[in-house]
Order: structure tokens, then C-alpha cells, then sequence
């Protein structure tokens, strides 16, 4: 599937894996607020926070993070 923006795949994503955002939130140190921010299309992530996210769905999905980038980096 498409997404036009980096919050419809960050949403996509966590539905996929079956992650609550309260929980990958936690898991890559920011708030729940900011999680639903991102994946409302509020805000954005910074590049540090990018990297976060795409370096924890190459680990649970088990590819290199390099195939995660290139997913979202169209997107971000």
C-alpha cells in the first residue's frame, strides 16, 4: 500500500505489528502525546526520532534498517 504521509505509515505500522502507541512509545522514550501527533499528522518526528523509529521496525520485523528507511524516508 501507498501512504502519502509519514503518519498514515507510522499508523499502518503499529497496526501491522499489533503495537499500542503507548507501548512503542515507551519503547523509544517519548510521550504518548507525541506519538499520536505523529500518527495524526500534527507533527512530524526529527531525524533523531526518525532513525528511532525505523531502526525499532527493522528489529521486530527482523530486515535491515535500510528497508525501513527507504519505506518512510519518501514519506518523512
Amino acid at each position: 500500500m501507498k501512504y502519502q504521509l509519514f503518519g498514515e505509515w507510522l499508523k499502518a505500522k503499529l497496526k501491522a505489528n499489533g503495537i499500542l502507541q503507548k507501548d512503542f512509545a515507551k519503547e523509544i522514550c517519548v510521550s504518548t502525546n507525541t506519538v499520536t501527533s505523529w500518527t495524526t499528522g500534527i507533527r512530524e518526528p526529527g531525524i533523531r526520532n526518525f532513525i528511532w523509529i525505523c531502526r525499532y521496525f527493522a528489529i521486530i520485523e527482523g530486515v535491515h534498517p535500510t528497508e525501513i528507511i527507504s519505506e518512510a524516508a519518501d514519506l518523512f
